[in-house]
């Protein structure tokens, strides 16, 4: 597979933001099957999505109305109809028929287009490019579900490819989602941050609205959506979590986690997050200088390190303030946070002299430019592991 460089962060997160938003009535676009061109300036890269292979989307349902895809509708199979003697079927009356309370309706995973589909969703303020992999064989009805935000400056297609999820998903039965962020200004795909608030995105309401497309239209289970992401998307991560413990079961940062003063998560959430100690982008210690962000804009990400960032998610869910250290290898320091509100497990992995990085990726020899890749730990496989143990 051919890979590019792309931006994994940006100093665009500096004008991104948590918004309050407003509703959108623009008409959302057709979807592209081919994803944008990766950046090439340097500061971080991601893999070509040239040889993405297009599949035909699903049936829509009602949620539809804020969804465009390109796909036509698909038919709907029913059985055929067979012989019933008259004298069994019972005789009407004049009863009229009560339905109690709206029906649910919802497709079963069986149901589902395997492999990718690619739609559009108008939400936030803003049209939104969003990639679905259904896997050949689902774990279960409803199906647990791994949202992956991608770095700024590159697309859900190139995140799919360098963090892997989609070809794990087809050995464990869970569905993959990969959207794209929207223009920050810059000409770069964010997410945004509540440190940098704007007023014309709310790309929270997006994401509430892509959890309900997807509980709606692809056998979502609501109870076990999880969240992942790399660099500006492990940073949105951590806005899930503070922002919206109720609709994600456990979370994993990678390269970027961030506890903004007014983050204040209704439940205790299961987190996870992986940072290198010389990631020359979203430093490991807030003192050091960004490859892409002014001062200013680290501070505003960092009060003290990263690490610290962490453990200000651990002491708001009541966890011990000091954590047990465990040397997995001499590459990967575990931090362990116990004594957490309903017992839920929190820990920080540092990766030593890793880079800005996601460890074990698929693409690590193309992007060793990027520092060091850790194969010691695998961001992807190691955060399924723990994400999926938990539900709300």
């Amino acid at each position: 597979m051919r890979t590019a460089r792309i931006l994994l962060v940006a100093s665009a997160l500096l004008i991104t933001a948590c918004s309050s938003g407003g509703d959108d009535t623009s008409t959302p676009e057709e979807p592209t099957q081919e994803a944008t061109s990766p950046v090439t300036d340097g500061d971080a890269a991601a893999p070509s999505t040239e040889s993405i292979e297009e599949i035909e989307e699903p049936p829509s349902t009602d949620a539809a109305d804020a969804v465009t895809t390109d796909a036509t509708d698909a038919t709907v199979a029913t059985e055929p109809a067979q012989d019933v003697d008259d004298e069994a079927v019972p005789a009407t009356t004049d009863e009229p028929l009560v339905i109690d309370g709206p029906a649910e309706v919802r497709p079963s995973c069986a149901s589902l287009t395997r492999g990718v589909t690619e739609l559009t969703l108008d939400a936030g303020g803003a049209v939104h490019d969003v990639r679905i992999y259904v896997p050949e064989t689902i774990s279960s009805d409803p199906a647990p579900t791994v949202l992956d935000w991608h770095g700024l400056g590159s697309t859900g297609a190139e995140q799919a490819a360098f963090s892997g999820y989609e070809t794990l998903a087809e050995t464990e039965g869970f569905i993959a989602v990969h959207p794209t962020g929207v223009d920050n200004g810059t000409g770069s795909n964010s997410w945004e941050l509540a440190q940098f608030d704007t007023p014309d995105r709310d790309d929270l309401a997006f994401a509430d609205a892509l959890i309900d497309l997807l509980v709606a239209d692809f056998c979502s289970d609501p109870a076990r959506i999880y969240s992942t992401g790399m660099s500006n998307g492990g940073l949105f991560t951590s806005e899930l979590v503070c922002n919206r413990s109720t609709r994600i079961a456990a979370a994993a940062s990678v390269a970027g986690t961030t506890h903004a003063p007014t983050c204040e998560p209704e439940r205790a959430v299961p987190y996870i997050a992986f940072h290198g100690t010389a990631d020359d982008v979203v430093p490991f210690d807030g003192d050091e200088p960004s490859t892409l962000l002014p001062p200013e804009g680290v501070d505003a990400l960092i009060d003290d390190t990263t690490p610290g960032e962490f453990a200000e998610f651990a002491a708001g869910a009541g966890c011990e303030a000091e954590p047990t250290r465990v040397e997995e290898t001499a590459e990967v320091i575990r931090y362990d946070y116990t004594g957490c509100d309903d017992d839920v497990p929190m820990s920080f992995y540092e990766i030593v002299g890793g880079g800005h990085t996601w460890p074990s990726s698929p693409l690590s020899d193309a992007l060793a430019d990027f520092g060091f890749f850790t194969q010691d730990i695998d961001a992807t496989a190691d955060a399924w592991a723990f994400m999926s143990q938990f539900s709300l």
